[in-house]
């Protein structure tokens, strides 16, 4: 038979503060019953494993809604839960252990950063130019897509071929996923979100291949493996500044990215 105790003998039974347990209560997780002639609060023996449970979800980073469904939900629905709470928690650990790889880097490279870049549509189109030049086809793309009704939210360039006088590139520009393009020489793209080292570039243009040297000789010597091609970021409609970025490899890829290539270059 069960048998019931205060809210201070269940605290000291479960190990959960008094002021976690009523946040429990009033989530609807943990209900206790009430004395019909005191009105405390009395729990059960059997409530403690899932009281026990529900901390655990908790210092774990787990929604209250998530363990809200969790603890209603039959035993494969929950299995399902836990795994994806497990690829979250990987996902940010990982990203976890690449910023600290940055903040135990050389932090005087102030025009150097690390962030998350979101997924993104893109629409790239072939073009190339002397070094630095790519000004007029850029803009002429994006007015061509302005024509199409098109909205641009961010401007790319990917380099892919050449040498000190001409450039063979790809200018991109990220538009709202719904969008279907209609001009027929473009290309679209869905970049996936992830990592990147960043830095800012504010100088003359003819310039940029230093800055270009600057980030990849940084990834080299702090052991950030590229995960995709270097882009110049031109953000919103402006097309005086840029970030270059480096696509990286998180923590706990880089063998799975290197088994890839070594199958490819059987």
């Amino acid at each position: 038979m069960s048998s019931f105790m205060t809210i201070q003998a269940f605290s000291t039974m479960s190990g959960i503060p008094k002021s976690t347990l009523r946040f429990y209560e009033a989530k609807k997780l943990l209900m206790p019953i009430r004395n019909n002639e005191s009105n405390y609060r009395m729990y059960s023996e059997e409530q403690v494993p899932l009281a026990r449970l529900i901390a655990s979800l908790r210092t774990a980073n787990v929604a209250i809604r998530d363990i809200q469904l969790y603890v209603k939900a039959d035993e494969n629905t929950q299995k399902q839960m836990k795994q994806e709470w497990i690829k979250t928690i990987k996902e940010n650990q990982k990203q976890l252990e690449m910023s600290l790889r940055y903040l135990e880097s050389d932090l005087a490279e102030k025009d150097i950063y690390i962030f998350k870049r979101n997924a993104e549509k893109v629409i790239w189109f072939q073009a190339q130019s002397p070094p630095g030049k790519f000004s007029p086809a850029l803009m002429f793309r994006r007015e061509q897509l302005r024509q199409c009704n098109i909205p641009v939210e961010n401007t790319y360039l990917r380099y892919l071929s050449g040498n000190r006088k001409l450039i063979q590139a790809e200018i991109g520009f990220g538009v709202p996923s719904r969008v279907n393009s209609r001009i027929p020489e473009a290309i679209s793209e869905e970049m996936k979100e992830g990592l990147c080292i960043g830095l800012a570039f504010q100088d003359n243009f003819s310039t940029i291949e230093a800055a270009y040297r600057k980030l990849v000789q940084y990834c080299m010597e702090h052991d950030f493996t590229p995960a995709g091609s270097i882009l110049e970021w031109y953000r919103g409609d402006q097309i005086d500044a840029a970030d270059i970025v480096i696509p990286v490899i998180q923590m706990g890829e880089n063998n799975e990215y290197k088994k890839k290539a070594a199958g490819r270059s059987d």
